[in-house]
């Protein structure tokens, strides 16, 4: 739609995948984010397993109220992620890996695996483990792989296969790595990958599939992530998959009304969180899913009942989620928001008391939230 909602650093969502176009690049699906395993059989990630349990506060609908901020001109040019520390990553004009952070004012840069190829960090963990994709030449093209940073190493690649394309989504505290990897030969067909000490494909659930990919990985290592392939009835459909630490693998079910989930990002506490899109393509509702309860789908406040456009960008560990809604009956129409059950929508504004004019990419624990305003990224801080 005119004017439309686009997450993280301006990459428009795919709707019907509910994964991000890249950065003109071939190996991109991702979102505005808006899919795959931390663990393969028998091996735990990152702590226990917690199974997922429902959270104790009820679901809060409606704008309850505003949260104001100001806000700090991040020198990271193309800003993509914020870890709980104020650490932001990102790529420069140069297209290198670069990361800024908000409590020192250290800039770094971490430079590429091949002098002169692109990179990019794409990812940091609440206690600021980054991770990201940095390119090798192949026969014909350059070809992203993924990258982290062990110890004090500079960037390490999981490898240099020519044979495929990897997208990274989220890396944990553990220093695991999840994202999605797209054959050269068989551009589509992507298939979710978790990097502990070396690289493992994700299984899905038995039945037919075309594609899986990881978007999230909580500290306990389970991982949330999406897939086309066959649901218990027999009909082909992009699932939501959740895997646990010790490799056992989900698909939820569907919504009542068959709309779709898009998944986003997983709480601590197991929590799946993302949102509703309806066979029109458009966004409605914020939908969290636990083992225990279920989904609780909460519509976005629409006070005249008009339609509108929500997107959940992202979520932090305790599950408190941003994203914005268009309404093109408000003034602004652009409503940037921050989500908590049991509190309900509040309306992002600035210092000065004017909603946000943009899609927040990011959250971290202390629910600072990094925005694109203008031609620049920002960091915005909650008004305490």
């Amino acid at each position: 739609m005119p004017g439309g909602l686009t997450p993280r650093a301006g990459r428009p969502v795919d709707r019907a995948s509910g994964r991000r176009r890249g950065p003109r690049r071939r190996r991109r699906p991702a979102a505005v984010a808006l899919l795959a395993l931390a663990v393969v059989a028998g091996l735990a990630v990152g702590g226990t397993p917690v199974t997922p349990a429902r959270a104790d506060a009820a679901p809060a609908t409606g704008w309850t109220g505003t949260v104001c901020g100001s806000l700090t001109r991040v020198p990271v040019p193309f800003a993509l992620d914020l870890g709980d520390d104020g650490l932001v990553v990102g790529y420069d004009t140069r297209l290198r890996t670069m990361s800024w952070q908000a409590t020192t004012g250290t800039t770094r840069w971490y430079g590429g695996i091949e002098g002169g190829l692109r990179s990019e960090l794409t990812a940091v963990s609440p206690g600021g483990r980054v991770a990201g994709t940095a390119a090798v030449q192949g026969p014909r093209y350059e070809i992203a792989k993924a990258v982290r940073v062990d110890g004090p190493l500079p960037l390490v690649p999981v490898d240099r296969s020519p044979d495929r394309y990897d997208t990274v989504r989220a890396v944990n505290d553990a220093n695991t790595v999840v994202g999605a990897s797209d054959p050269v030969a068989s551009p589509g067909r992507t298939e979710a990958f978790v990097w502990t000490d070396r690289r493992r494909v994700l299984p899905p659930p038995s039945g037919a599939w075309s594609s899986t990919e990881a978007v999230a990985i909580n500290a306990s290592g389970w991982v949330l992530g999406s897939g086309a392939g066959t649901d218990a009835t027999g009909a082909f459909r992009r699932q939501v998959l959740l895997w646990s630490p010790t490799g056992g693998v989900t698909a939820l079910p569907p919504l009542a009304d068959g709309s779709q989930v898009v998944p986003v990002a997983l709480a601590d506490d197991g929590r799946v969180v993302g949102y509703r899109v309806r066979t029109t393509g458009r966004g409605d509702a914020v939908v969290t899913w636990t083992s225990s309860g279920g989904y609780d789908v909460v519509p976005a406040p629409t006070p005249d009942g008009s339609p509108v456009d929500l997107q959940v960008t992202d979520a932090d560990a305790d599950g408190t989620v941003v994203g914005a809604i268009r309404d093109e009956r408000a003034t602004p129409p652009l409503r940037p928001f921050l989500y908590e059950t049991g509190v309900g929508f509040q309306l992002m504004l600035d210092s000065a008391g004017a909603p946000l004019p943009t899609v927040p990419q990011a959250i971290n624990g202390g629910h600072e939230a990094l925005v694109r305003v203008g031609a620049h990224p920002h960091l915005w801080t909650p008004c305490r």
